[in-house]
């Protein structure tokens, strides 16, 4: 999927959890980064095309280990002994990436190395994709007002 319907999810994703968790920033913030995350491993993505990622890419290829609920929790779990209020953020973050793009056609294997693959029938960026992202964004819109008005 496409980096603005992976955000409009991600959006979706930090209103759904915004009254449970206790520092608000630092949560939107870390699902908002991992949410790009996993799009590192193709060079043509927003961060992917940067040259500090193109060892990853010649190393990894798309879809496989970085676009993995293993990679997730692995991450998460490191991130959570560190910098424990951050964890949750870049494990929902990641975690919504993942599930978006396990509705694409390409798909992904969610328990990598297994060779398991989730794919559905989504073409990225095509106009399914753009009717999904624009009825994300009314969504994202209506759950705002309705949690900022009560």
């Amino acid at each position: 999927m496409l980096l603005k319907t992976h955000l409009a999810f991600a959006f979706l994703a930090i209103i759904l959890f915004f009254t449970h968790v206790s520092n608000k920033i630092i949560f939107i913030l870390m699902v908002l980064v991992a949410t790009v995350i996993p799009d590192i491993d193709i060079n043509n993505s927003s961060w992917g095309r940067h040259l500090i990622f193109r060892p990853i890419q010649f190393f990894i290829r798309h879809r496989g280990l970085i676009h993995s609920f293993t990679l997730a929790i692995i991450l998460s779990a490191v991130i959570a002994i560190f910098w424990p209020i951050a964890s949750l953020g870049i494990f929902i973050g990641y975690s919504v990436h993942l599930l978006t793009d396990s509705f694409t056609k390409d798909g992904i294997q969610p328990f990598w190395p297994l060779k398991t693959k989730s794919a559905g029938f989504i073409a990225s960026g095509g106009r399914i994709e753009e009717s999904i992202f624009i009825f994300l964004i009314l969504i994202d819109i209506i759950l705002a007002f309705l949690m900022i008005a009560f």
